[in-house]
């Protein structure tokens, strides 16, 4: 049984769990350990968190140590009638609006003497947080928490009437078939890392108000709208056909680096699957 501060109004499945025993001389090193391999690819808040986590729980596989996934959810993901989402400041200043916009988030859940911590990179790459610090981070009042087996890479959902994305149904698939076929982890992880290699190279212009100001944000700013054009080769509202016209020279600079990326992180998520 999970105990919260009263604060939280949310909905916490019951689930039987698994939990790491952590000796002292381990638990820092785990954390620092993930850190080094996962760098750059937390930088970028806006989105994967389901791969890059993932990626964490292979390495922390690989080393034997127990561990699941924390899930949480806003309403907006399970609730047919609410747009409440997770929204916080976003560190890099490069989303349209200033703010992280998240459905949901997931990251690792460990125990370490007998606490529960989280290991959650994209909130404080610095330290661990107790589960009650990491639900506070998220400033959400009402939410959905699940603590899953690590080996459940994403979730299902069913058809909206009002959602494009689907409603959560509960339900997890594993890293197999068609995902594994089609390479999402390794995609995902590659978007992240070109979207820190165009923060770090165009910042000059997502730092101060030029005239590619807005378009930048609006490209890198969304992690769907680098999806659509990077990854899937695709259009969608913000990224019309008259856009990526407009911007093809630097469009077609990131392609490149994202398939470098891609050819990268597809290398090493096969050696640790």
């Amino acid at each position: 049984m999970i105990v919260l501060p009263k604060k939280y109004r949310m909905v916490l499945t019951q689930v039987n769990y698994r939990t790491s025993q952590i000796t002292d001389n381990y638990f820092d090193y785990y954390f620092e350990e993930l850190k080094y391999f996962l760098t750059p690819l937390f930088d970028y808040k806006q989105g994967n968190c389901h791969n890059v986590t993932h990626y964490a729980s292979l390495f922390l596989k690989s080393y034997g140590v127990h561990h699941d996934k924390i899930w949480i959810y806003a309403p907006t993901r399970y609730l047919e009638d609410s747009k409440l989402t997770i929204q916080l400041p976003d560190p890099n200043n490069i989303s349209p609006n200033g703010l992280l916009t998240w459905g949901y988030h997931v990251a690792i859940f460990l125990q370490y003497a007998g606490e529960e911590c989280v290991f959650d990179l994209f909130l404080d790459s610095e330290k661990p947080l107790s589960m009650a610090k990491w639900l506070e981070k998220m400033q959400a009042r009402k939410f959905r928490v699940d603590i899953e087996n690590p080996d459940n890479y994403l979730f299902y959902t069913q058809p909206s009437e009002t959602k494009k994305n689907g409603l959560f149904t509960g339900q997890y698939f594993k890293y197999e078939g068609i995902c594994r076929e089609q390479n999402w982890l390794a995609k995902g992880l590659a978007i992240n890392e070109t979207a820190i290699n165009f923060y770090k190279n165009e910042n000059f212009h997502l730092k101060y108000n030029t005239p590619l100001s807005t378009d930048y944000k609006l490209f890198v700013g969304r992690v769907n709208n680098l999806e659509c054009v990077l990854r899937d080769n695709s259009i969608n509202k913000k990224m019309t056909e008259e856009f990526q016209l407009k911007h093809a020279n630097i469009i077609s600079k990131y392609r490149l680096v994202y398939e470098h990326n891609l050819e990268k992180w597809t290398k090493r998520a096969q050696a640790i699957l």
